[in-house]
């Protein structure tokens, strides 16, 4: 009974933390049909912002992760307009956004290590303490990451279903030709997409830089993951992105439990190519029909 609860609440954890980290990237790929390839990159900004402000500046926590989402927000923001609106469009757009993505994820990368150095560095814990279910430890810390993970996925799903600008970018998603049509500033959608998907990675990079440590590999490691997770869900699928997110946290978690955690990245993957021979769009892949 031990290991049941211990997987169930490992696999919730790791569910939220796949989710916070592919959000961002499933949503831009929805709207611009875009591989971001500068996310990993943005939530490294996030993590070294909140990891300054906490541990330099002595700033609070909440605030710390607030200004962390919104500085990586501006860093989305200067990416769209400096580099991605002048190529938007244009023929080989496709190619051009990968070379922005992997030109500017380098650039903020070096100017980390400019900055911060190489050294690991550590963040305190959101909220300290455990609580124990007989061998089972619950990590206060844990719980927060997962309560703000649902949340944030929560909010994103009633802005795009809800608000004015949420259904336009949803229109742009499904047909962008017929949306500049019908009146909607495409161009104003992207930048509100770059920036709430920067802000996404920002701010699941502050905060689970409380979880793990901070060091520059953390980036690489976020967007790898967050590549399984979109591709796995279906590309554009915010929906897909949810549901495969706590499928693979499920599925890792019970491995590690059962059966050791040398089986648990081996297993994800190869879960992950049986399930894309089967479906080959992913679990909500729904084509270029709809997306988000």
């Amino acid at each position: 009974m031990e290991k049941l609860i211990q997987a169930i609440y490992g696999g919730i954890v790791y569910g939220s933390i796949f989710g916070m980290m592919a959000l961002g990237l499933t949503l831009i790929w929805g709207a611009l049909r875009m591989l971001n390839l500068a996310h990993g990159s943005l939530y490294l900004v996030g993590t070294y912002i909140a990891w300054a402000l906490v541990t330099l500046l002595k700033v609070p926590m909440v605030p710390a992760l607030l200004i962390a989402a919104l500085g990586t927000a501006v860093v989305g923001f200067g990416m769209q307009t400096l580099f991605l609106n002048r190529i938007l469009g244009k023929p080989g757009w496709d190619v051009g956004s990968l070379i922005v993505g992997v030109g500017v994820g380098m650039a903020l990368d070096q100017s980390i290590l400019l900055i911060f150095g190489p050294r690991v560095k550590q963040m305190p814990p959101l909220i300290p303490g455990v609580y124990k279910i007989g061998r089972v430890v619950i990590n206060y810390n844990f719980l927060v990451v997962v309560a703000v993970a649902v949340i944030s996925l929560v909010l994103l799903s009633l802005f795009l279903s809800k608000s004015r600008y949420g259904l336009a970018i949803q229109a742009v998603s499904q047909q962008p030709d017929a949306a500049q049509l019908m009146g909607i500033p495409t161009r104003t959608v992207f930048l509100i997409v770059m920036c709430i998907s920067a802000a996404l990675a920002g701010l699941a990079g502050a905060l689970l830089s409380t979880v793990y440590q901070v060091q520059r590999e953390s980036g690489a490691n976020a967007m790898l993951m967050a590549l399984v997770v979109t591709i796995f869900g279906g590309l554009g699928s915010v929906k897909g992105t949810i549901w495969a997110a706590y499928l693979i946290g499920l599925l890792q978690s019970f491995l590690m439990v059962y059966l050791g955690a040398g089986t648990a990245l081996p297993g994800v993957f190869l879960f992950m190519m049986i399930m894309l021979v089967i479906r080959p769009s992913g679990l909500f892949g729904l084509g270029e029909a709809q997306r988000l």
